[in-house]
Parts: C-alpha cells; sequence; structure tokens
C-alpha cells in the first residue's frame, strides 16, 4: 500500500508535470518573452563577441562559465535553452509537490490529479510558453522554500531549498530575493508557527546575505560602474522615472542615442548619464506617469490573468464567511501583495515574467488560508499534507471545498463559472499562441535576411527585439564572421570593445565604425544592416570629430511598411580622411 502511495505521488508531482510541459512544447511551442535570454546564448556562444563571453554582470552567474565551456564544444547545441528548462522543470515539480501534498487530505486521487492540472493549464502553462530566465529565478527559489516549509525540521528538504535558492540567486540574483519575500506568509502558514519556520527563514536569508555580500566584496569598479549604469538606463528606459533635458548639442546627441538604446558610444552616453542632464520630475512622475502605467498593468493584468484574480477574489469572499482566528492575519497579506504589485507597476515594472510568479504565490498563499479554516482541528496542525482526512472527503470534493450544505443549484453555478473560465483562458492561451507563431517566424526571417548578407563582419543596429519569441530550444546563428551590435543592452558590455579592438585595434565605437567604413577589399567586406534612424544618428555622431562616416542606404524600406527589418546601407569612400 506504501509502495501504491508513493508511485501515486510520483506520478502526480513528476510524471503528471512532465507530461503537461511536453504537451505544451510540442504542440504550442515555447517561445523567448523577450530578447535578453537570446542575446545571453549568442554572448555564451561568442556570436556577439570574439570569443565566448564567461560572465556577464547581471546574469547567469557561475553558469557562464559552464556554458561558454559548452558552446565551445557544441554550438549548435541550445545549451542556454536547455539549462533554463531543466531548472524550470525543477521548479515545476517543487511547486506540484506542495500542491499535491497541500490538497491530497481534501480531495480524493481522481480530483486531486484534475485539480493539479487545472492549476498547471490557467497559473503554470505561460511559464513554458513564455519563455524566460526572469520566470526561473522567481520559480524555482520560490518552490524550494515553499518545498521545505511544508516539511519543518526536516534537514533534507532544507538543503534542497538552500541550493534551489542558490541556484535561483545565480541565474538574477534580485529576483530570488524577490521570491524570498513573496513566499513569507506562505512559510509561516505551512511550517505553522513562527518557531517551526524560523530555521528555514533564517537558513535562507543568512544564505542571501552571504551571497549578496560576497558579490559585493568581489565586485571589480568595471561591474561597478556598469551595476550604476543599468540602474541608470533602468530609471530612464525601463522606469520612466527620468525626463531628459538637453542644454548643448552633446547632451542632445547622447539623449538620442539612449533614446534609440544605441549604448556602445560610452563617450557620448557616459557624460550624459553621469551628469544632470536627465533629472526626475516628482510633479509629473506622480501626476501623469504613475497612473498611466497603473490603468495600463490593470488592464493587462485583468485580460491576461483573469482566472488567478478570480481565484483571489474567490478566496478572499470564502474568508470573509468564515471568519475567526486563523483568518486575523489574511487581510494584512492581502493588503501586502496589492501594494507591492501597486509599487512594482507604477514606480518600477511589472512586465509578465514577473506578474504571475507573484501572482502563483498569492494564490497559493489564499489557498492555504482557506483550508486552514475548512477544518477547524486541522488549524492546530502543523503540517497540512500529513493530517487526516477529514470525515467528509468521501462525499466528493465539492462538499470539502464548498461547504456540505450546498445545494445542486450552487453546484451548478460553480462548475459552470469554472467551465467558463476555463474555455475563455483555453480560447485566449490559442490566441497567444499564433500571435508568437506568427512573430517567431517573423524574426526568423529577418534573422535569415542577415545571414544571407556574405561579410566577414556585420555591423547591426536598430532591431532591439528582434530575438523575441525565437525558440528556447533552437541555436541561431546570423552566419559565418562576427557581429557588431550598436544597438540594446549588450551594446556596452565588455566584451564589445574587446571584438571592437580584435577587429580595428581601437575599443572606441565611432573609431572603430570609422575603420570598418574604410575597408574596400571583397576579403575584408563590411555589412551595415541598420535602420534609418540609428543611421542617421551615427552620420550625426561621426560629424562630431574626425573624419565624417557617411552611411547611405542600398536597400529599398520593406514593401510592408513594417519597418522592423534593417536595411543594407554602405559607407561612402568620401568617409577616408
Amino acid at each position: 500500500m506504501l509502495i501504491t502511495s508513493r508511485s501515486a505521488v510520483f506520478a502526480r508531482v513528476v510524471l503528471l508535470p512532465l507530461l503537461l510541459v511536453l504537451a505544451v512544447v510540442l504542440g504550442l511551442g515555447s517561445y523567448f518573452e523577450t530578447s535578453d535570454d537570446g542575446t545571453l546564448a549568442w554572448l555564451f556562444s561568442g556570436v556577439l563577441a570574439s570569443r565566448p563571453v564567461v560572465s556577464v554582470p547581471l546574469y547567469l552567474h557561475g553558469y557562464g562559465h559552464l556554458l561558454a565551456a559548452a558552446y565551445a564544444v557544441a554550438p549548435a547545441v541550445p545549451w542556454l535553452g536547455l539549462l533554463l528548462a531543466a531548472l524550470l522543470a525543477g521548479a515545476t515539480a517543487l511547486w506540484f509537490a506542495v500542491l499535491e501534498r497541500l490538497l491530497r487530505p481534501w480531495l480524493r486521487p481522481g480530483w486531486l490529479t484534475l485539480a493539479l492540472a487545472l492549476f498547471f493549464g490557467l497559473a503554470w502553462l505561460e511559464h513554458w510558453l513564455w519563455f524566460s530566465h526572469a520566470r526561473v529565478a522567481l520559480l524555482l527559489a520560490a518552490g524550494g522554500v515553499l518545498f521545505a516549509a511544508q516539511r519543518p525540521g526536516r534537514r533534507g528538504p532544507l538543503l534542497l531549498a538552500l541550493g534551489a535558492l542558490l541556484a535561483a540567486w545565480l541565474v538574477r540574483p534580485g529576483l530570488a530575493g524577490l521570491a524570498y519575500g513573496a513566499v513569507w506568509p506562505a512559510v509561516l502558514l505551512l511550517a505553522g508557527s513562527w518557531r517551526r519556520a524560523a530555521p528555514l527563514l533564517l537558513s535562507t536569508g543568512l544564505l542571501l546575505s552571504l551571497a549578496f555580500g560576497l558579490a559585493a566584496l568581489n565586485q571589480t569598479p568595471a561591474e561597478a560602474r556598469v551595476q550604476v549604469r543599468d540602474a541608470r538606463l533602468a530609471r530612464i528606459l525601463d522606469y520612466e522615472q527620468l525626463r531628459p533635458h538637453p542644454r548643448t548639442p552633446a547632451d542632445s546627441l547622447g539623449t538620442a542615442a539612449i533614446g534609440l538604446w544605441l549604448l556602445g558610444d560610452s563617450t557620448v552616453v557616459d557624460p550624459v548619464l553621469r551628469g544632470t542632464v536627465y533629472r526626475f520630475e516628482a510633479a509629473d512622475f506622480w501626476a501623469r506617469v504613475v497612473p498611466a502605467k497603473l490603468v495600463l498593468r490593470a488592464g493587462l493584468l485583468v485580460r491576461d490573468y483573469f482566472p488567478l484574480l478570480l481565484g483571489l477574489l474567490a478566496t478572499a469572499g470564502a474568508m470573509v464567511r468564515r471568519p475567526g482566528t486563523r483568518a486575523r492575519g489574511f487581510w494584512p497579506v492581502q493588503l501586502g501583495f496589492a501594494a507591492g504589485l501597486v509599487a512594482l507597476a507604477g514606480v518600477l515594472k511589472l512586465p509578465p515574467r514577473l506578474a504571475l510568479p507573484l501572482l502563483d504565490c498569492w494564490l497559493l498563499t489564499n489557498l492555504i488560508f482557506w483550508l486552514q479554516t475548512l477544518l477547524p482541528a486541522a488549524a492546530a496542525s502543523t503540517d497540512i499534507g500529513d493530517r487526516a482526512a477529514p470525515p467528509f472527503r468521501r462525499a466528493g470534493p465539492e462538499a470539502g471545498f464548498f461547504g456540505t450544505n450546498l445545494q445542486p443549484l450552487g453546484r451548478f453555478l460553480i462548475y459552470g463559472s469554472l467551465i467558463a473560465v476555463v474555455s475563455l483562458y483555453t480560447a485566449k492561451t490559442w490566441h497567444r499562441h499564433q500571435v508568437l507563431q506568427r512573430e517567431r517566424y517573423r524574426h526568423e526571417s529577418a534573422l535569415a535576411a542577415v545571414s544571407y548578407r556574405a561579410g566577414r563582419v556585420r555591423v547591426l543596429a536598430g532591431p532591439n527585439d528582434w530575438l523575441k519569441s525565437l525558440s528556447p530550444f533552437r541555436a541561431y546563428s546570423p552566419g559565418p564572421g562576427s557581429v557588431l551590435l550598436l544597438s540594446g543592452w549588450p551594446a556596452h558590455d565588455a566584451s564589445q570593445a574587446h571584438l571592437r579592438r580584435a577587429l580595428t585595434g581601437t575599443p572606441d565605437q565611432t573609431e572603430c565604425l570609422r575603420h570598418l567604413a574604410r575597408r574596400v577589399a571583397p576579403a575584408a567586406e563590411v555589412v551595415w544592416l541598420l535602420t534609418p534612424e540609428t543611421a542617421q544618428w551615427l552620420n550625426r555622431r561621426s560629424r562630431c570629430d574626425g573624419p565624417g562616416l557617411q552611411l547611405v542606404p542600398e536597400t529599398l524600406p520593406p514593401p510592408d511598411g513594417s519597418g522592423f527589418l534593417p536595411r543594407e546601407y554602405r559607407a561612402l569612400t568620401s568617409c577616408k580622411p
């Protein structure tokens, strides 16, 4: 009997999510949510550098060395996607283990399996459909801590939580810390008391403190400058906190570069970032920017995550009907989650890769609150998963969850509403799959167009999101030769200065481009793939000092007028000194 029970648990915790993941990846596909992950793959594989990059300041600490070595051995294998998928699979199993143990006393095996499948479809599917390393860091850190909290006092789960938290921290430190804070209420509820939760919270908190402290101590001055620069750029480009006030032509040139994401020219961009050109205008930010961001994000949350929002409302309504001492912390927790989401959406940024993991944490916390009020005797237990089955379990799940006196009409309304929500979300997910599939085809076509341009060096600027929606399980290549990327956050990575030095002997971007423009021999052919806006800025920049770099288009605009595909340019011979 014990073997059968363990086999059933293994099937629900490991095999069921594995089958569901395979169904999503093979049936709907998996797509990068942003260009960041594809860009990281190109850095670690050496596509955007003179050699594989082993360290990127903000991402994948420690993993870079393994990824660079793996790409050096087998560049055609999508190592980054496989690594993140393995970590996300581990996070999925941890979350399913927590939910399975939480719901097992309340549901029959068939209903329990159905409940887990519904959770995956309504609250987890997007993590695999819209792939992102940010989701991996949040979900892995949260899953490890929750798994250990459900098993207080046991060394194995505690070590697993520490390992999962460290693995998530290495992917993205700040997001691992955010996940740690988001699961505190659920940890206290699962452990049963502060005393039983203290070893886990203290050990994981100490691990995070040591990790952040060691990272700060070992940080080089160059890395510190990069982080300060990235924080400043985030306030400008991501959070919309700072507004430009250029006073000189140099200031105007720098703000134009930042607006176009042309971040590689440090001689133009850095003085603007270090100075007072960008200012925080409190009245405008709080009166105009924040409300606009909140209205936009609220609409997107309702559109994208209405099943979870309805679940939160349902659990809140159930708690109103079941007041008691166990529910006294419920409303402060609701206020805390809501305030956190509002702060992120209004003051910072709340993209889907952050929103859904935080909503998952919120919904799980509410579910634990609710289950602890269903049976008074359960409130005194320290481990929900180990409780004896409640006496009404055999009456069916509706008795345990919706009350023993629920009338047939009430059951019909509940199940009908659930079917309607599932149907609407299924239609929405299918529509998103079609949109992402079309976007991936368009971006793959753009990548193929770049690879067809034969040249030893390709200078690329403009399309910042052209690696978005590509498959994490394919290794993409722009073709043979070096790629000098002028736009996006990788443009100011240290690897780009090394690449410019390797190509032309100078790390300065403008001088490097002038050297490339002088090359006319076929063996040293340079292909310029730019958008009109970036070409115009480069021409303007080159006239500021030294001989001018005049770039003129060789190809006509795309016939569909989309402007996504970069146009091919050539450098006029008049750019010679």
